[in-house]
């Protein structure tokens, strides 16, 4: 276990073995040794290598489930790939783990659903407008009866945790990753969001959607072993998000209500 988080640590750090035995004050060969697992570290050791990687020295023995069933595409290669997923795995893995001791697990609502879509005839955006029909209705935030109100929805976390998806955010500093899932097999429904401060709030709120719609429409395609992005998935998953979070009559709705408001003004509140 040492070996493999050492290596991880410090990839991520996008330091070589030679860089990090430098700062830990070791020799490029000592230091090659122990993240090779042919000698073991002295305690002063582990201490200055945990120094020099910014981490606590039991995290350096922490064990990592490997996650299999996840959907991790991004824009460009990512350094940190591996140290992402090892922090969705523990993070996965004490989120079940309270459940079961709470006995507070919630059921993933739209379990159904997922099973629909694939079922359709419909491709592309009409397939992902579909979907997000299928999962507000499902979710009691449609009506068909056009004399009720319909909801917009204003806190999209706070939905998927009430429907039995668990989210995780954390700041990942990559402009090409947004997010990723984990399918229901490896511990989830769950999303993870990027929330660092480059990246929008509202492509914030959009990735969470985006994310329920690959567990839906996409329920196939969770292989972590896959990183190039499929445009027609992402596509389907895109207009998912976007009529998930305000189909086109309820946008039209909430922008007449706006009438009587400089442009700028009536665009900012339907934002």
């Amino acid at each position: 276990m040492l070996p493999a988080n050492l290596r991880r640590y410090r990839t991520a750090k996008g330091l070589s073995q030679k860089a990090l035995a430098e700062k830990a004050g070791l020799s490029r060969i000592g230091y090659r040794d122990i993240e090779n697992g042919k000698a073991a570290p002295r305690l002063d050791s582990l201490q200055r290598i945990a120094v020099a990687l910014g981490v606590p020295v039991p995290d350096l023995f922490a064990p990592v489930r490997e996650l299999t069933h996840v959907r991790f595409r991004a824009q460009k290669r990512m350094v940190t790939r591996e140290n992402i997923l090892a922090d969705v795995a523990r993070w996965l893995d004490a989120y079940c783990e309270l459940e079961t001791l709470l006995g507070s697990g919630i059921p993933w609502s739209l379990a159904d659903v997922a099973q629909r879509p694939a079922r359709s005839r419909k491709r592309g955006v009409e397939l992902g407008k579909h979907a997000a029909e299928l999962a507000r209705n499902e979710l009691r935030l449609s009506s068909a009866n056009t004399d009720k109100h319909e909801d917009v929805i204003r806190d999209m976390c706070g939905l998927l945790e009430d429907n039995g998806v668990k989210v995780m955010t954390a700041s990942v500093a990559s402009e090409g990753f947004f997010g990723l899932s984990v399918a229901p097999i490896d511990g989830g429904p769950a999303v993870f969001v990027n929330v660092w401060d480059r990246v929008s709030v509202e492509r914030w709120i959009f990735t969470a959607a985006h994310e329920l719609g690959h567990l839906l429409l996409h329920p196939g395609a969770y292989d972590v072993a896959q990183t190039e992005e499929a445009e027609s998935e992402e596509k389907e998953a895109d207009a998912f998000a976007g009529y998930f979070l305000m189909p086109d009559h309820l946008f039209e709705k909430e922008w007449e209500e706006a009438r009587g408001l400089g442009l700028v003004e009536r665009v900012f509140k339907v934002k």
